[in-house]
């Protein structure tokens, strides 16, 4: 796999702190999942790069469009952060099939709300959501059967 993060930590440094500084933040539970967001952009910005390319493999090679599109975006809105959830679950579900462990948190945390049945998303999140948790677990098992 080509490095990933190496070349892209100091970008999401600069967009965590810019999300910090302007986002809208609307309720208690908003104000959780931002700070949530804003700490796994934190570990995602300054862990062992080489680490975090070997953590979230697969995500990087199916969802790194996305997430590129919001580090370079500078937006702050509901849509942008519905991606970077989608986009941290999907890390943290990839860590939890790959050592049985999520192994930040964060990220952990976030897996648990995100999978709780106590909170309601939009749409578009509980698609993703889905899929994460139902059939991105065989995906990933595949793609490490063929590596």
């Amino acid at each position: 796999m080509l490095p990933y993060f190496k070349n892209k930590q100091s970008e999401i440094i600069i967009y965590k702190e810019f999300l910090d500084k302007n986002n809208v933040v609307i309720d208690k539970t908003n104000k959780v999942f931002l700070d949530l967001i804003l700490n796994i952009l934190n570990y995602l910005g300054t862990e062992n790069p080489e680490k975090l390319d070997d953590l979230c493999e697969y995500n990087i090679m199916t969802m790194h469009e996305q997430f590129e599109e919001v580090i370079y975006g500078n937006v702050v809105n509901e849509k942008v952060q519905a991606v970077l959830l989608t986009f941290f679950l999907r890390i943290a579900k990839e860590m939890d099939i790959k050592y049985q462990v999520i192994k930040n948190e964060d990220l952990s945390k976030l897996y648990s709300m995100m999978t709780s049945k106590d909170f309601k998303y939009p749409s578009y999140i509980g698609t993703q959501k889905n899929f994460a948790l139902e059939k991105m677990p065989q995906n990933i098992k595949r793609m490490l059967y063929f590596k």
